[in-house]
């Protein structure tokens, strides 16, 4: 009897431990059932709310990565821009004048290959075959999306409007030079914004539009006033007076007003020198040129925007190296010297 009993027992344990493994085979099996979104994303997502992109790969990063740029595709833009942002405009979204939305479900190191103004309001959902594929769908809500850029788009706007407001028109001062450049780079990021939601909310955008403010009708604003903001020169050991003329010309490409009035506001001041050498077998000359140069700000007592320039001429004789020397550094404060003074001047901290 009691072999009997001890008989059913064992076949009872089996039983349970068959039952219990084939109902882990189905659940494994429930775990593979392929999502809809991967064929038909609109039939989980319609389009009318949402915008999606299935991408694929064999591994989740890379159809993650696949996904991401398909969606970015969809505004123009798939791989990240090698365009950077000034050091103004990153402190502003740091502090809040201009609205920043991050993106921090994106994995880091997709980030970097991605626009990344394109995944604002994107999340990412994925799935595995079990064999060697993954998907992954990238999910923009349209509901969602639209709200975060009216709300980037508000809040630039406030802030450009009250930069505008502080400039004084007829103030001709790197000043307001500074402060119509900032808003000129605010009314940018809200133009880009604006041609998104265009493709995300084309109403939504239509009825923002109206009260942005022109990147052109500001940058032409700029520009009337860079002409109307004097710059004389003043060189220490010119030759001929054409470094005098080679910054002239840089300044009027910058877009400012070249002055051979000393009584203004800026004094573009700067110093050469040449050095004569011989190589070790006396065959060649070698003229060493430095030069360096500042703007004075005479209203504040400011040594502003820097400049040097420096390199090494040879030939037969001094005279010539020199000549080859002078033709260079002509060269360099026509070609260089304008890109200088609007570089710095777009890293003024507008506060």
């Amino acid at each position: 009897m009691r072999k009997i009993t001890k008989y059913i027992v064992n076949i009872l344990f089996w039983l349970i431990v068959l039952q219990s493994a084939s109902s882990l085979f189905a659940a494994k099996k429930t775990k593979v059932v392929m999502p809809e979104w991967v064929n038909t994303p609109s039939s989980v997502y319609p389009s009318s709310s949402y915008m999606t992109y299935v991408g694929s790969g064999a591994d989740r990063q890379s159809a993650e990565l696949d996904a991401l740029k398909g969606i970015a595709s969809v505004f123009g833009q798939s791989i990240k821009s090698d365009t950077k942002s000034s050091s103004r405009m990153t402190q502003a979204k740091e502090n809040g004048m201009v609205a920043n939305s991050s993106v921090s479900t994106i994995d880091q190191s997709i980030m970097k290959k991605v626009d990344i103004d394109s995944l604002i309001g994107v999340e990412v959902e994925f799935w595995f075959d079990q064999v060697s594929t993954w998907y992954s769908i990238a999910i923009l809500d349209r509901a969602k999306a639209t709200q975060i850029y009216q709300d980037m788009i508000t809040t630039n706007l406030g802030t450009l409007n009250s930069i505008l407001k502080r400039v004084d028109e007829t103030d001709f001062s790197f000043d307001s030079y500074s402060l119509y450049d900032f808003a000129e780079d605010i009314a940018l990021e809200n133009e880009k914004h604006l041609k998104k939601l265009d493709i995300i909310n084309q109403d939504a955008s239509t009825s923002l539009k109206s009260k942005c403010v022109s990147s052109k009708d500001i940058r032409l604003k700029k520009t009337q006033l860079s002409k109307n903001i004097p710059i004389h020169v003043i060189v220490e050991n010119d030759v001929d007076g054409r470094f005098e003329e080679a910054f002239y010309q840089a300044i009027s490409k910058a877009g400012f007003r070249g002055s051979y009035d000393s009584n203004v506001r800026y004094i573009l001041i700067a110093k050469f020198s040449f050095e004569e050498s011989t190589t070790s077998d006396n065959t060649t000359i070698r003229c060493k040129y430095n030069g360096e140069s500042y703007i004075l700000d005479t209203v504040e007592e400011q040594q502003i925007i820097p400049y040097s320039v420096s390199g090494r001429e040879s030939h037969m004789n001094f005279n010539d190296a020199k000549g080859k020397a002078v033709n260079k550094i002509i060269n360099k404060i026509t070609s260089q010297y304008s890109q200088s003074v609007e570089d710095f001047l777009k890293e003024v901290v507008v506060e």
